[in-house]
């Protein structure tokens, strides 16, 4: 068990270090000396694909599913060592369109549809809301178990700490609930770096330099615990593995590939591809945020190589965990827990600070891009259409946009932080995370089929991100308003993640879900028959009747006769 005090102090200290850096970046970009035009730094600013959820919870899933957690890393890897040349048109097209988000990327490719825009900007706030609690949970759980855990039984004793776990009422709990400064500290951050001015490129360089030194600084702090864990700990990863299977724990650690896990693992590497490219951070990272197309190049390797080393000893500490932690230990806490257990919390403090840099990362990001797409695709447009407000007669609206852009920053960090509170008791929690990622794959078929051809229809980009999210978007929405654990819930088995999971934290997709996954690769297809026939037997089989109409008004009658790809009779210049 560590001090709070020290905890906090060191945080605050690390938080300290990320402004000081974010505000060199600024001013060597000020002066024409910008300190991202290197390959390297690019490649680690796209590392923020990897969250708290890999960084912690890989281990999790590797404990209790075996190698099923290789599906994270395996989908990037697909997409920038098999579809760079993609990667290289989405970046080419950002760059001489001055393309500021995904939503204006997708739009500009189907016509400038406002319409579309702003369809994109709710899918993607949407689905980011579970994913930016995640974090927050994710932090505010590391801080209770460095401050809670019992080096006697191996277990961790959350007290008050944790404002989730105890009868506190809201207004009494904020002093002492982390997630809430951590959220604060979040917003100050991305308001200070990520709004200091109005540039058409968009480009945020103080922002991207401190992102690269936290994804270098979690690598450190995984690496450290690994090394630690396989070399110095036990002889080498066999002696490791002699010892588990002394505990019998060899064996059933690498389940096979049955028929039964065989969906998971499709639908996990197919929506970690997807989310490497539709993720509204990534695209602002990979595409918004490249200064120099030739660092694509090295990205396109080195990357890959970032999730390989980062996977490495993935397996040693879930094995660990398994052998020196009592049975019941949370696995996703063993990157903590295990260097506690061995009296070194000088490790765990590090595992924490990389936990932390993890999760920053990712919501600073995620809160700036999506700002940008809430500021120029919801607010602005609603606001200039106000005649008593008299906007178009203003020379400069810059003093407003900067301002929309921050309080936006607020607002979708503390939704994502009232949605923690709500939430974040349910155990199903990282369950949602996912359904967070088949949210946004919704926009994979618009942004492949808007890289690769010149111009596609409106209306065809419209039905298909909607038929996609309609189907997803219920689950997210239903954990807000029923926050007890689904498999509680009046009608569990209507929901498309089941709680009866054997993996606490990993999904089992049933047919229903499988139909909403299927809509993008089914546009991308061209079977819109088929997909009509997904639509009637996932109603046929209990998903309610209002995703399922949404839907089919969703699919006009007009256009139900064209195949709901892009039209190549349409395309070219």
């Amino acid at each position: 068990m560590l001090d709070p005090a020290l905890i906090v102090l060191i945080s605050l200290g690390y938080v300290g270090l990320l402004f000081a850096i974010a505000w060199y970046g600024d001013r060597r970009a000020e002066r024409g000396r910008s300190v991202i035009r290197n390959p390297a730094i690019y490649t680690l600013s796209i590392a923020v694909y990897c969250t708290s959820w890999t960084f912690y919870g890989a281990v999790g899933s590797a404990a209790r599913q075996g190698p099923e957690f290789l599906t994270i890393y395996l989908g990037p890897t697909l997409v920038f060592l098999g579809w760079w040349f993609v990667l290289r048109k989405m970046v080419r097209i950002t760059r001489v369109h001055r393309i500021t988000s995904i939503a204006d990327f997708i739009a500009s490719r189907y016509g400038k549809s406002t319409r579309l825009s702003v369809l994109v900007t709710v899918i993607a706030v949407v689905g980011g809301m579970p994913y930016i609690s995640l974090q927050l949970k994710a932090v505010a759980s590391s801080f209770a178990v460095l401050t809670g855990f019992d080096g006697v039984t191996g277990f961790e004793t959350l007290s008050g700490l944790d404002a989730m776990t105890g009868p506190l009422t809201l207004s009494a709990s904020l002093p002492r609930d982390t997630a809430f400064w951590v959220a604060a500290a979040m917003a100050a951050f991305a308001v200070l770096f990520g709004t200091r001015h109005i540039d058409a490129s968009e480009h945020h360089e103080g922002v991207v330099a401190a992102i690269a030194f936290e994804s270098l600084v979690k690598l450190i702090a995984f690496l450290a615990v690994g090394i630690f864990i396989t070399f110095f700990l036990h002889d080498g990863f066999a002696d490791l593995v002699r010892q588990a299977e002394d505990v019998s724990l060899g064996g059933p650690f690498i389940p096979p590939v049955t028929g039964e896990s065989a969906p998971r693992w499709t639908t996990t590497l197919l929506l970690s591809m997807c989310a490497v490219l539709c993720l509204p951070r990534q695209f602002q990272v990979t595409a918004v945020e490249c200064v120099d197309e030739r660092h694509l190049s090295t990205a396109s390797w080195l990357f890959p190589l970032y999730l390989l080393v980062l996977s490495l000893f993935v397996v040693p500490i879930a094995l660990a965990g398994l052998v020196h932690l009592p049975t019941g230990a949370d696995a996703d806490a063993f990157v903590l827990t295990v260097p506690l257990s061995q009296d070194r919390p000088d490790l765990a403090l590090l595992a924490f600070l990389g936990g932390l840099s993890s999760a920053t990362a990712m919501v600073i990001v995620a809160a700036i891009t999506l700002a940008t797409m809430v500021c120029n695709d919801l607010v602005m447009p609603f606001l200039l259409r106000l005649p008593w407000l008299r906007l178009t007669e203003r020379g400069d609206l810059t003093g407003l946009l900067v301002a929309v852009r921050r309080a936006s920053i607020v607002a979708l960090i503390f939704m994502g932080y009232a949605y923690y509170r709500v939430t974040g008791t349910s155990e199903a929690l990282a369950s949602i995370g996912l359904v967070s990622f088949a949210a946004l794959a919704q926009l994979a078929p618009s942004m492949l089929g808007g890289a690769v051809l010149e111009r596609g229809d409106q209306g065809r980009g419209d039905h298909r991100a909607a038929a996609g999210f309609s189907g997803v978007v219920p689950y997210p929405v239903a954990a807000v308003l029923c926050p007890c654990r689904l498999a509680g819930c009046r009608h569990p088995a209507r929901w498309p993640v089941r709680a009866d999971c054997p993996d606490a934290g990993g999904p089992v997709w049933d047919d229903r879900a499988r139909s909403a996954q299927s809509f993008p690769v089914l546009e991308l297809a061209g079977q819109h028959r088929r997909l009509c026939r997904g639509v009637a037997v996932w109603q046929a089989a209990g998903a309610g009747a209002d995703s399922g109409d949404a839907v089919c008004r969703c699919l006009s009658p007009g256009r139900q006769r064209h195949t709901p790809g892009l039209d190549p009779d349409r395309d070219g210049r």
